[in-house]
């Protein structure tokens, strides 16, 4: 599972990356609430993929029903 550990840890950072540009962003003069909107829709996107990892590394079938049900 070190692949699994590794993918979690990037996810981890990417998402941290994308709060602190949404910040960045935040405190830049010529930033629109769109730019910053579009970094922190990023961020939780991140979040919510490595959520649904999480799952998937538990329990196969509950990820199935979760996230791949219509």
């Amino acid at each position: 599972m070190r692949d699994l550990d590794l993918l979690h840890r990037y996810l981890a950072r990417l998402r941290q990356e994308r709060l602190q540009q949404a910040h960045a962003k935040t405190l830049e003069a010529g930033a629109t609430l769109t730019d910053i909107k579009v970094c922190a829709f990023e961020a939780e996107l991140c979040s919510r993929i490595h959520a649904a990892v999480k799952v998937l590394e538990h329990d196969a079938a509950q990820f199935i029903e979760e996230f791949l049900k219509p």
